[in-house]
């Protein structure tokens, strides 16, 4: 049965922001993938000498205190709540912008676009999932790359495609997977919306000259999608 909830997101719950590093960053399970991460991302800026970086979704901005380097540093992310709770655990200053992706307008464009942890499958529609990923590629900028962590739970996007033939001659299209989690800690049970991995390569290629997957050096129901020099699009 689900919860009732009395919050717009999960993590506009202080009971859940409270124990949220020690669930999603320091656990065990997660803590070489999000060491995994911050490496990937340090090499990126000193690869390409970028100078700026946008998080999305940022959460608690775990990435953007601890990564290392001379740059800008944005954390975008709708829950106040959760970018007040360790924002001044940290060397580096971060430009803070409280808004709703979707809704953001700003002509800022950034070197190097993030969004971790499946940030883009807290939407309504799959349709506003695909737009959060359209947004991603709109706040790069040209010559930058984009990095997401994707989820692909038991390799189910690699062993289903996106496209194949139905026994009566159409195709049938696996545009996304719609699942739900159990937070222990709350009660709650929330819904979530992840695209086909093909469907979201088929969205945003045209806007980068190459793309690779990076895989995780522990969680296996996740990967690296890393999308190099963003150009106009064709």
């Amino acid at each position: 049965m689900k919860t009732e909830k009395s919050f717009s997101t999960p993590y506009d719950n202080p009971a859940l922001v409270k124990i949220y590093e020690d669930r999603y960053i320091h656990h065990h399970s997660q803590q070489e993938d999000i060491k995994h991460e911050i490496k990937v991302i340090e090499s990126i800026m000193t690869k390409h000498n970028y100078l700026s970086w946008c998080d999305v979704a940022c959460g608690t901005a775990y990435h953007l205190r601890k990564v290392k380097g001379n740059f800008d540093r944005y954390g975008l992310d709708r829950s106040s709540t959760m970018i007040n709770q360790h924002r001044h655990d940290t060397d580096y200053h971060i430009d803070y912008r409280i808004k709703n992706f979707l809704k953001w307008q700003s002509k800022q464009r950034f070197d190097l676009v993030t969004n971790f942890w499946f940030g883009y499958a807290h939407q309504p529609t799959l349709n506003k999932v695909l737009q959060f990923f359209d947004r991603l590629v709109e706040y790069t900028q040209t010559g930058g790359s984009l990095l997401v962590s994707l989820h692909n739970q038991w390799k189910i996007f690699d062993k289903y495609p996106y496209i194949f033939d139905e026994p009566m001659g159409g195709k049938f299209l696996f545009d996304a997977m719609h699942w739900s989690y159990h937070e222990p800690e709350t009660g709650d049970l929330y819904e979530c919306i992840v695209p086909h991995k093909d469907l979201i390569i088929k969205r945003l290629l045209p806007y980068f000259t190459s793309y690779t997957y990076l895989d995780y050096p522990v969680y296996a129901g996740k990967e690296l999608l890393y999308l190099q020099g963003k150009h106009n699009g064709t």
